[in-house]
């Protein structure tokens, strides 16, 4: 996978409304091709729009299936929480834990690690100009910050 500066660094240049159409598009292409990669791993994702605001999005790790709750209250970006929630799937030890529910505290080991591959295949989709823009389009916990430097600092 190439990776690429971000056009985040021309949003100076737009006025209001074009930088709203510019971050849409933006946000539709990195869901996109999260799901992309979901497919190709044979990874089931599915929105319930059902689901309370207060119910978080919920893995499945031997299922291969995540549950994403698009209602939910958080201010963590849903390409995000779906990478992190990816994560688990792609890049756990699977006899840990079979459900993983999201949490935008979670600092033990596997959590952490799943925020780790989250910010790493999201720079990967869509390179940010720099670590705080990252943070700040995704709404990342400021207590991650450290990763995301580090992480970006390996690109």
């Amino acid at each position: 996978m190439k990776i690429k500066k971000s056009s985040w660094n021309l949003l100076v240049f737009y006025g209001h409304s074009e930088v709203d159409n510019l971050l849409n598009d933006i946000s539709n292409e990195v869901i996109n091709k999260l799901y992309q990669i979901a497919n190709r791993n044979h990874i089931i994702v599915c929105d319930n729009l059902n689901l309370k605001n207060s119910t978080p999005d919920v893995c499945f790790t031997f299922d291969k299936g995540i549950v994403m709750n698009p209602n939910w209250s958080t201010r963590v970006d849903y390409s995000f929480r779906l990478a992190h929630e990816l994560s688990h799937i792609l890049y756990e030890d699977h006899d840990a834990q079979a459900v993983y529910e999201f949490s935008e505290y979670g600092k033990r080991g596997e959590e952490l690690l799943a925020h780790q591959n989250a910010i790493r295949m999201l720079m990967l989709i869509e390179m940010p100009c720099s670590p705080l823009t990252f943070m700040s389009y995704y709404h990342v916990p400021f207590w991650l910050e450290g990763e995301v430097i580090g992480i970006y600092n390996e690109f």
